[in-house]
Formats: C-alpha cells, sequence, structure tokens
C-alpha cells in the first residue's frame, strides 16, 4: 500500500469524531446524552487501556529491556507522568468554581456544567496523545496490508465514535463553545498527525519512545477514567441512563476485542 493512501487511513479516522460530534449537535437533550456518554466513555476508556495499550505496552518493553523489573519501573514512572501532565493542566482549565446562586438547583447545574466543561477538554487532551500513537501504529499497518489498514481504521473509528459523543456532550453544555471548537479540531486530526509524523520522517521513532509515549498516554487515560469519568458516574448512579451507557460500552469493549483477535 502506498504511503499516501496510508496517511488518507488516518485522516479518515477523524470523520468518526465528527460524527459523534454531529449527533450531540442535533440532540435535544444534551444533558441526558452526556450522562448516557459517562458511562460509555468510562468502559471504553478502561477497555482502551487493558486490551489496547497494555498489550502493546508490554510488546513494546520487549525489544528494549530484558529485565522484569526495570520495566515494571518504567512503566508505572511514565504512567504518573502521564497523569502528573493532567494534574497540572487542572490549574490552567477552568473547572472547579462554585458559584453562588439563591437557588441551591439553580448553584448544582452550574457546577455540573463547569465540571462537564472540564471533562471534555481534559479528556480531549488524553485522546490527543493516544490517537497520535495509534495513527503511528495505523500508517505502519497500512504500508504493509491494505486490508488490514482498512480493518484497523473501522476499529480505531468505532473507539472515537463514543469519545466524540462524550467529548461534545459534555462540551455543549457549557457556555465556552468557541474555545471548545478548538479541542474538536485537535481530536479530529489528532491521527492524520501520527501518520503525518511517520509519513515524513520514515519508521525511525526508537522502541524506547514509542514505549515511553505509550506509558504516558496510559496514564493520561488512566487519570480522566479514575479522576473525572468515574466521580462523573457516580453522581448519576441513580440514573438509567448510567447504566445503559456502561453496558453498551463494554460490549463495544468487547465486540472489538474479539473482532480484533480475529
Amino acid at each position: 500500500m502506498s504511503n499516501f493512501l496510508a496517511l488518507l487511513l488516518t485522516l479518515i479516522t477523524g470523520i468518526f469524531f465528527m460524527i459523534g460530534f454531529f449527533l450531540v449537535k442535533k440532540s435535544e437533550k444534551k444533558e441526558e446524552l452526556s450522562i448516557l456518554a459517562n458511562g460509555l466513555a468510562l468502559a471504553v476508556m478502561l477497555g482502551i487501556v487493558f486490551f489496547d495499550l497494555v498489550p502493546e505496552i508490554t510488546e513494546a518493553s520487549i525489544t528494549v529491556f530484558t529485565n522484569k523489573w526495570i520495566k515494571i519501573f518504567l512503566i508505572l514512572l511514565f504512567m504518573g507522568i502521564g497523569m502528573g501532565l493532567l494534574k497540572a493542566f487542572d490549574h490552567f482549565i477552568p473547572a472547579h468554581h462554585h458559584e453562588h446562586k439563591s437557588k441551591e438547583k439553580e448553584r448544582e447545574i452550574e457546577e455540573h456544567k463547569s465540571h462537564s466543561y472540564h471533562i471534555g477538554v481534559i479528556l480531549s487532551i488524553s485522546l490527543v496523545l493516544h490517537n497520535i500513537l495509534e495513527g503511528m501504529s495505523l500508517y505502519i499497518i497500512a504500508k504493509e496490508s491494505f486490508a488490514s489498514g482498512i480493518f484497523m481504521a473501522i476499529g480505531i473509528g468505532l473507539h472515537n465514535l463514543p469519545m466524540g459523543i462524550e467529548i461534545a456532550s459534555n462540551l455543549e453544555l457549557s457556555k465556552k463553545k468557541d474555545k471548545a471548537k478548538y479541542s474538536k479540531l485537535a481530536l479530529i486530526f489528532s491521527t492524520f498527525v501520527g501518520g503525518l509524523f511517520l509519513f515524513f520522517i520514515g519508521n525511525n521513532i526508537t522502541g524506547f519512545l514509542l514505549f515511553m509515549l505509550l506509558s504516558i498516554a496510559t496514564g493520561m487515560i488512566l487519570y480522566i477514567s479514575l479522576f473525572e469519568l468515574l466521580k462523573e458516574v457516580m453522581n448519576y448512579r441513580k440514573e438509567k441512563l448510567t447504566y445503559l451507557g456502561i453496558a453498551v460500552g463494554i460490549c463495544l469493549v468487547i465486540a472489538l476485542t474479539f473482532i480484533g483477535g480475529e
């Protein structure tokens, strides 16, 4: 497969984010969609970690290290760096301020919208790095086999679709929609950036660098899953839509894992 066609596949995966954004834009029940999307995103994000990133980190570490304790230490170190980076971003992203309203219900609504915007932004940040790495993998595979490249692009796209719904549904609740468009654009083109990087430099990325970036991306995904999405899911644990979202997310992860193993 030619380099240009392989690069084109990395661009196509961003369309699935656009579909997710479009579905939220046309929905009249954005808050309900946000609750559903939070449960769905939590299941999919954890699925990405345990069925996608962890196996990739393990495979990347084989060619770089022989001592298992060094592997474990460095994995935890770089994952900690990834989590720390997102924690640092927390201080620069307006999110958790509490507005004092005369009515308790109004205050809760404003706080929920603020927290939703925060989730949307830091989820975008963590996914951008993940998608850049995924774009590199897709580009390499697509260069070797057209069929494998198409299949992997579809798999990535199916992951991107619920993520697009999750991010857009949270960002749409905020009044800062003009700023939110930059997060959306970064996500749409992030996989393409990974492919474009290899298109220009070739396949000369070192095994250690790949191992490090994968571990950092995993830390970022875990941070947003455990410290942001899980908190939101727990806040709406009495809502049926929360459990429906989790169930759909689990089914999607199982389906993609099963198909990917074929």
